[in-house]
């Protein structure tokens, strides 16, 4: 009885590296079939059971297909582990906001949050005052949510809205910088609105926020082949930012990134999690769908995600630098020091 329930075991872990090292290779080639791209977005988890399915081979003395399984596990573990391990903590609080980084230029402050449609709207409001960003990229942003967001106005008196009539709603953009008529553009259908900042003496800086449906069996890819052409024709330097329902390594956001000319930022971890389960695992076991991607005239000085609020996304605080610019943006009540 008991070589039969070693042996039943020993196969069904055969059995189930079988698969999931499939699945695992198969995300790599997401870009040929939405399918594959749909298992892709887990491949950090995937690579998880498939290290324990080896340790179960190795025990049982199936040393070939123990190392077979844990050379697949380990090449998935590094090719996501640059995007699931978070950057180091922000060192920002301690710098003045008036001081020129390292590249010359002036460090801004962007703020990503998924606000959740139907979430309590008074931890993410307190969560911009406190953070005091200059840009903030808002996604499922509705009637309630726009009427919630009043207070905030004064901080952000330039405001960028598209599709918010809809019932899980749409995207927006507040801004303590002025908008440039360049690349005021709003895709409802698309999760998308664009607007330029006018930094000051002539430059300028791109800011996208970006909502994209779920992935196969929804149609998300079409989604990024529609705005193919937007994506390209927008100015540099260029900063996306949103819940693009999609991990930075699936061939989805590679695709997206390429039309726009941008690469998507590594070190914020995973940011979404089914609120089905506690909200403690989000930062944990979640899902890495939450993103800014930036052009390579945008030098980032950090990235890192932000406490939980009622949204079942957590939200993402860029700072960065633009080292081509000679003046400081033009900002809104910018204050010194904080």
């Amino acid at each position: 009885m008991k070589t039969f329930l070693s042996r039943f075991a020993t196969n069904a872990a055969l059995g189930l590296a079988l698969i999931v090292g499939a699945a695992l290779l198969c995300g790599f080639f997401g870009r040929n079939v939405p399918f594959f791209d749909s298992l892709a977005h887990f491949r950090a988890h995937l690579a998880a059971v498939l290290f324990a399915l080896a340790l179960v081979l190795l025990v049982s003395r199936n040393v070939a297909a123990a190392i077979l399984s844990a050379a697949v596990a380990a090449g998935a573990a590094v090719s996501v582990a640059g995007f699931m391990v978070p950057r180091p903590a922000d060192p920002e609080p301690a710098l003045s906001r008036a001081s020129a980084p390292a590249g010359g230029g002036r460090a801004l402050k962007l703020l990503q949050m998924n606000l959740r449609f139907n979430a309590a709207t008074a931890p993410a409001i307190e969560m911009i005052e406190r953070l005091r960003p200059d840009v903030v990229t808002l996604e499922e942003m509705n009637r309630r949510w726009v009427d919630a967001i009043a207070p905030l106005r004064e901080r952000f008196p330039y405001t960028a809205f598209c599709g918010v009539g809809e019932v899980v709603g749409g995207v927006a953009i507040l801004s303590r910088i002025p908008f440039l008529p360049e690349d005021a553009v709003c895709r409802a259908e698309d999760g998308f609105v664009a607007r330029r900042l006018d930094l000051g003496d002539g430059s300028g800086l791109t800011v996208v926020a970006e909502h994209l449906v779920w992935p196969w069996p929804y149609h998300q890819g079409r989604q990024v082949d529609r705005l193919g052409q937007t994506l390209s024709q927008l100015g540099k330097p260029l900063v996306i930012a949103g819940d693009f329902n999609a991990a930075p390594w699936s061939g989805t956001v590679r695709h997206y990134a390429e039309r726009s000319g941008t690469q998507p930022v590594a070190g914020i971890g995973a940011t979404w999690l089914t609120t089905d389960l506690p909200a403690a695992l989000r930062p944990l076991v979640g899902l890495p769908i939450d993103n800014v991607l930036v052009s390579s005239d945008v030098a980032v000085l950090s990235a890192a995600r932000q406490p939980a609020t009622e949204s079942d996304h957590l939200p993402i605080l860029v700072r960065f630098d633009l080292p081509t610019l000679a003046t400081p943006p033009r900002l809104v009540g910018r204050a010194t020091g904080d």
